[in-house]
């Protein structure tokens, strides 16, 4: 079967190995001039740095099959202690949590995030869930303050769950961006075996990643599209769509768009109403990154650090920093400290505001204040990720379903939609994502 996947990314490079490894002809579209999308490995005065995410879960199975299959070496953290910086200062993150929920009685009673009368309200909590489960609500922040109180959402789950998602819990879907806090932590791994660490990355870098799996899509026969935007899509009729670029119109038997919500919603609009509907009511978050090397080395306290999350409400921009030289010490190779800097999320907008200079200045000196400590930096270099975080609402998965029941119903499966914004974010759910709705693009 002939089978367009529009967009390059790993949600469509995901799809695309997924298709070509079942004897479909494939061919990908992508309107920059390489694939990867926000998978960015670069090289900066003779140090590696990522210039989006930096590695990802190992726990999914889908996601490790294809890693495995392109022959990848990973490395893992070195460093795994991470701090959150309040207004009392910098302390360590409690450990043990399932992102940031108390799993035992226990680690409640001796959280020192919160004042006693809040251990001792999230202890009851976890004694007694059933008594307090969050009603029938699919809001996180709802769910989290009504087991464990709001004093113990704000300082715990917050600053993770919503640093991970750029976002806050309250007003964002538990079942799609924390199923675990809902459903309970997957199953512990079988005693006995070898222990894998919980995140990994390919030793040199995402971007190699890019780089194998395009090659194998290549040798595969796929035809792999770059610096062509599709411009538009039309149905034909049963089992012929047109993709039409800049330079040529290409016909197909069945499309899959592995592009962002707003992307997939321009494409289908003149075709698709009701999804046109449904895709605009999916936002994105815009986040930039200040990354930063000084040939300085930090205090003995920070070496085992690898990152520090900051509190919301304290006026900052700065979200979270990573200290890659500690978490990733093969990126330099030398003695020094590489920092990346992270600022924005959907309610906060400032850096979208601010010029590269100014934001440069303000990250700089804001990390001086998380660390307290100065670096004297050789270099800096701002990057920017326009809406690039989806927002799950509440019940987001019922959205999807209704979308996937819409397009059906007018394009009878000769057309389908994949990426960050159906399951959830980061890279093995993307690849597991993808690879599933190509299997279901074919088989109709």
């Amino acid at each position: 079967m002939r089978v367009s996947v529009v967009g390059g990314g790993i949600s469509g490079l995901g799809a695309a190995w997924e298709l070509m490894r079942r004897g479909h002809e494939v061919t990908l579209f992508e309107q920059g001039s390489r694939l990867g999308g926000k998978l960015q490995t670069a090289t900066i005065d003779s140090i590696r740095v990522e210039l989006g995410p930096d590695s990802y879960l190992r726990r999914n199975s889908s996601a490790n099959e294809l890693i495995e299959s392109l022959d990848l070496s990973e490395i893992s953290p070195a460093a795994g202690k991470a701090l959150l910086y309040t207004r009392s200062g910098t302390q360590p993150i409690p450990a043990g949590l399932n992102l940031g929920t108390p799993l035992r009685a226990q680690q409640a009673i001796t959280n020192h995030l919160v004042p006693p009368s809040a251990r001792l309200r999230a202890a009851i909590g976890t004694l007694f869930p059933s008594l307090l489960p969050g009603g029938l609500s699919d809001d996180l922040g709802t769910i989290v303050t009504n087991r464990y109180g709001r004093r113990w959402a704000d300082a715990n789950v917050e600053p993770l769950v919503g640093g991970i998602n750029a976002n806050t819990i309250y007003g964002l879907s538990a079942q799609t961006s924390a199923p675990t806090i809902v459903n309970g932590p997957p199953p512990a791994p079988p005693t006995g075996g070898p222990t894998r660490p919980t995140f990994g990355t390919p030793s040199g870098g995402l971007s190699t990643l890019i780089n194998r799996l395009e090659e194998a899509l290549v040798a595969g026969g796929c035809r792999m599209l770059t610096s062509s935007p599709v411009l538009s899509i039309e149905r034909r009729g049963p089992s012929e769509v047109l993709i039409t670029t800049p330079t040529s119109v290409h016909s197909s038997q069945r499309l899959l768009l592995a592009l962002p919500a707003y992307q997939s919603a321009s494409l289908l609009g003149p075709l698709f109403g009701e999804g046109l509907d449904l895709l605009r009511t999916i936002h994105y978050s815009s986040v930039s990154m200040l990354i930063g090397y000084s040939k300085e080395v930090l205090p003995r306290h920070l070496l085992d650090v690898s990152g520090i999350l900051v509190e919301r409400d304290l006026g900052l921009l700065t979200t979270a920093i990573s200290i890659a030289s500690n978490k990733w010490p093969d990126w330099t190779g030398q003695t020094g400290t590489l920092l990346r800097i992270s600022t924005g999320s959907l309610y906060d907008r400032r850096h979208l505001r601010t010029k590269d200079s100014e934001l440069q200045e303000t990250l700089t000196l804001e990390a001086t204040q998380i660390l307290d400590h100065k670096l004297p930096m050789s270099w800096e270099r701002i990057v920017r990720w326009d809406r690039s975080f989806p927002h799950f609402q509440p019940y987001h998965s019922q959205l999807i379903a209704k979308l996937d029941t819409d397009l059906f119903d007018r394009f009878h499966g000769d057309i389908g939609v994949t990426g960050a914004y159906i399951n959830g974010s980061g890279i093995p759910t993307c690849i597991a994502t993808a690879r599933l709705r190509a299997q279901q693009l074919v088989s109709v």
